[in-house]
């Protein structure tokens, strides 16, 4: 499975946001390989981040990573960085259609 998100930074959190994932967190990588994500891309343009991953069920490695002590001790150091952030409650309202494919 691959998907799009669609995330947004706040002003001028960008160096800290690069900054984190310059260094992400061995156990952040370990959980996400446990729920199935084979590949984790983060483009930034501007504000705006987009997501590309490859995993093997979306929505159950989400729904995995909502209550992973892991996952949410990540998320609330991303949280005051973030305006728009990743949806872990299953409504996915951060997905990007895919428009084109070669």
């Amino acid at each position: 499975m691959r998907l799009g998100l669609h995330t947004r930074l706040k002003p001028g959190a960008e160096e800290r946001y690069e900054e984190y994932h310059r260094n992400v967190w061995p156990e952040v990588l370990e959980a996400n390989r446990r729920v199935g994500v084979t590949k984790y891309v983060i483009f930034r343009d501007g504000l705006d981040l987009f997501h590309y991953i490859e995993c093997e069920d979306f929505d159950r490695a989400i729904a995995e990573l909502a209550g992973d002590p892991v996952n949410l001790r990540w998320q609330a150091e991303m949280a005051p960085m973030m305006e728009a952030a990743t949806d872990f409650s299953g409504k996915n309202s951060d997905r990007m259609p895919v428009i084109f494919e070669l």
